[in-house]
Parts: structure tokens; C-alpha cells; sequence
């Protein structure tokens, strides 16, 4: 069991790193001298998954990828915060940093007392550069993820680092559909996944893509709709063995409502609700977040 419990919270690592961003800021970048800033919750309780590979259950056999409950009525509970800030080094460039904290715990019939771990988990340094303005905004996208949080190789433990680097090169591509107040996005990426050499691990390439729209309903209020896509290949384990249980996908479609407090200040609130994968969460993630820009004034 703790081997499953294991998977699921890497999953969730992965989940929180994907949609950690301002929904509104695509492909654009800031002005030269902003900088931005965003602190963001997440919320997940679910005690089913997408299963990893063919199993039994209740005399029924479950395909990889099939939404089942966790065994012996496990149930997860998940809490993240993130902080992120951007700022423009250029009117085409933009440099960030984000420092993400987890509480989470995981209870089931086998246990006497829950499985739980907080701390700040892997910090993640990101680059967008514009490279077309016209007729459409089409920016290159970096980031690398660093093994900051604890990791502990202790069977049962639900650790906040993942131990490992990742390295992230992706396009995305935004237009806006001015005079309506109206834009579209969409990002395409590919994860490099380096292994934990504490474990003889390596979790597998993933590939990353999403596609947004959104706009203003009211003067102050604005909403977006996003549909998001992972797909992972086969990790790699005990001198190269590839192993299919630990394949990871997930589909996600997120809807997100934005109050502006002030001309620089953003609440917003969402949920994210699961729509197929493997080796993931179900169920819906609730989003809480405010976001400032503070600009250089003349």
C-alpha cells in the first residue's frame, strides 16, 4: 500500500506544478520592470484514483486507467500553497521563481495513525521569452524544477521533494480577439525528468499541453475555461527496467472566475475536475488565489 500512496502524491506533485500560473498571462509577457505576484491554494479530499495497471476488484477486472476506489477505504487529503513571482527583465522577457508548501495525509483501514509529511517541497525557476508579437503572441518557455524539498527514502513516508531535477521546454501561443474582450491560449511542452539517484529512479519524460480562453463579463469580473493534458512514459528502475504501473496521464478541465479588486489586484477562485487519466487523482481540486503586479512608475 505504501508503494501506491507513493505514486499518488508524486502525481499530485505534478499536478500542482502544472497548474500553478496566472491564467490570464499566456504567451504574453510583463513590461520591463514589473513584477508579479501570485500566492495560491489548493485543495484536494478523494479516496479514488485512476488506477495504474490491470487489477481485480470485487471479482471485476479493471482496465489501467479505470476510476476505482483506493483500497481498504484509503482516503488522501491534500493542502499546497504556492508562492510565485515574475518579473520582466524586458518587454520580452520574463525570469520567475516558484516555492510551493504541502501538507497532506493519507488514512486507510490498515493503519492506527495517518501518513503525513509538510514542508516546503521543489522550488522551480522559470523563463518566458517573446518571440512573435504579430498576428498572434508566440513565446518559448523554460523552466527547471530543483530537489529542494525533503526527500526520504522510508517506506510508508509521504515525502515533500520528489529528489530529482526536471527541465521544461514548451511554445505557447496566445491572440487576443480585440474589440471583444476576448482571448485565447495554448501551450505545448515536453518535461525532461532526470533520476533519483538515491533510489535508482528515473519517473519517465512527460509531455504537457493546454488550451484557454477567457474574458471580462463585467467591469471588474472575468472568467476562464481550460482544458489541460499530461501524458508520461514508463519509469525506469533497479538499472534500467521499465516500469508500465508508474505511466502517468491525467486530463483536467478547469474553470476559473477573477474578481480585480483594483486595477493591480486579482482574487480569484476555481475548480478543476479530473476527466480521465492513470496513475492519478480523482476528483476535483479547488483553487483559491490573489495576484499583484507591482509596476515601475515613472
Amino acid at each position: 500500500m505504501a508503494y501506491f500512496v507513493r505514486i499518488y502524491v508524486y502525481a499530485c506533485f505534478a499536478l500542482c506544478a502544472l497548474c500553478v500560473g496566472d491564467a490570464s498571462a499566456g504567451a504574453w509577457t510583463l513590461p520591463q520592470g514589473t513584477v508579479w505576484t501570485k500566492l495560491s491554494y489548493f485543495t484536494q479530499k478523494t479516496d479514488e484514483w485512476y488506477s495504474a495497471h490491470r487489477q481485480w476488484v470485487a471479482g471485476e477486472v479493471l482496465s489501467p486507467g479505470a476510476r476505482t476506489r483506493y483500497a481498504f477505504e484509503g482516503r488522501y487529503d491534500s493542502h499546497a500553497a504556492f508562492l510565485e513571482l515574475v518579473y520582466g527583465v524586458r518587454d520580452c522577457l520574463d525570469v520567475g521563481v516558484q516555492v510551493p508548501y504541502f501538507a497532506q495525509r493519507y488514512v486507510d483501514q490498515t493503519r492506527d495513525r495517518p501518513l503525513s509529511s509538510t514542508g516546503v517541497g521543489d522550488v522551480r525557476g522559470s523563463v518566458k521569452l517573446r518571440l512573435v508579437q504579430r498576428p498572434l503572441v508566440l513565446s518559448a518557455l523554460g523552466a527547471v524544477k530543483a530537489p529542494t524539498g525533503e526527500y526520504r527514502n522510508v517506506d510508508g513516508l509521504i515525502p515533500v521533494g520528489e529528489g530529482q531535477w526536471d527541465v521544461d521546454l514548451g511554445l505557447s501561443a496566445g491572440r487576443s480577439l480585440w474589440p471583444r474582450a476576448l482571448y485565447i491560449n495554448a501551450d505545448l511542452g515536453y518535461r525532461f525528468r532526470r533520476a533519483n539517484v538515491a533510489v535508482d529512479r528515473d519517473p519517465g519524460d512527460e509531455w504537457f499541453c493546454s488550451a484557454e480562453a477567457g474574458g471580462r463579463l463585467a467591469s471588474r469580473l472575468r472568467m476562464m475555461g481550460k482544458f489541460e493534458m499530461l501524458r508520461g512514459g514508463p519509469a525506469r528502475e533497479f538499472g534500467g527496467l521499465a516500469n508500465r504501473s508508474q505511466i502517468k496521464r491525467i486530463r483536467y478541465a478547469s474553470a476559473v472566475v477573477y474578481f480585480d479588486m483594483d486595477e493591480r489586484t486579482a482574487l480569484e477562485v476555481g475548480a478543476r475536475i479530473s476527466l480521465g487519466g492513470r496513475n492519478y487523482p480523482a476528483g476535483t481540486q479547488w483553487i483559491a488565489a490573489l495576484t499583484r503586479d507591482w509596476r515601475r512608475t515613472e
